[in-house]
């Protein structure tokens, strides 16, 4: 099943980049606040359990994030390759993924249903089929692994993306794909995220699925994760 607004089905041609394993988690979070002083909408963002993903933030939130890890990596003498090259030299940067990345990243080349197959399992993912009703601990699906790699793509949290909500097909051409990851947009323009969440049934955490809010919501259902990509 397919909601309308995941229609019509399209390719998109998506320029390389890198995106994390897991969702932020609390202690990740708490460590940005206190390195930067920044403070988040919401100070209960900050009290879950540190191995647990953040919610509670918004997508300000999460974009600040992204913008000191940039500029903490930049700077690590530890940070790996290729990444430190690309960061020092490219012009690449810590961002939220867009929508298009977000669910390559899940589906792989593939089109799966679900980052491991097609068939729902509750054993795989965090979600309302396995009458689990809170956040769980990042890694604690392993089985429900994306192609590439990545967990937690299904369920636990929706994820903050940097994409505008907006009808599809989601543009490949880059000035029209520029324009609907526009970080300046004004705060009540919705962005999308994806992923499902705890309570989710089992179509609403399907790759494919999309949810949307208010750049400033808060919700402690709502993470994010981050990706590595290049200039817009």
């Amino acid at each position: 099943m397919a909601y309308d607004y995941e229609k019509p089905r399209h390719r998109v041609a998506l320029p390389r980049y890198y995106i994390a394993r897991y969702p932020v988690t609390v202690a990740q979070f708490r460590a940005f606040v206190e390195a930067s002083g920044h403070r988040p909408a919401d100070a209960q963002s900050l009290e879950g359990l540190p191995t647990h993903p953040v919610v509670d933030v918004n997508w300000y939130d999460a974009v600040a994030y992204c913008d000191w890890l940039t500029v903490q990596l930049r700077t690590w003498e530890h940070t790996s390759e290729p990444l430190a090259a690309l960061l020092r030299q490219g012009d690449w940067r810590v961002t939220l993924p867009s929508e298009a990345e977000w669910e390559k990243a899940a589906r792989g080349k593939d089109g799966r249903v679900y980052p491991w197959g097609n068939d729902p399992d509750p054993d795989r993912a965090n979600y309302g089929g396995s009458d689990r009703v809170v956040a769980k601990a990042v890694g604690c699906f392993p089985g429900g692994t994306s192609p590439y790699g990545v967990e937690e793509l299904s369920g636990n949290v929706w994820e903050w993306t940097r994409s505008l909500w907006d009808a599809y097909p989601y543009p490949s051409e880059r000035i029209a794909r520029s324009k609907r990851e526009d970080l300046q947009a004004p705060a009540e323009e919705s962005r999308v995220m994806r992923g499902g969440t705890f309570w989710g049934a089992r179509q609403d955490v399907r790759c494919a699925d999309r949810n949307r809010d208010d750049a400033r919501h808060v919700g402690n259902h709502v993470g994010f994760r981050v990706a590595l990509a290049g200039p817009p």
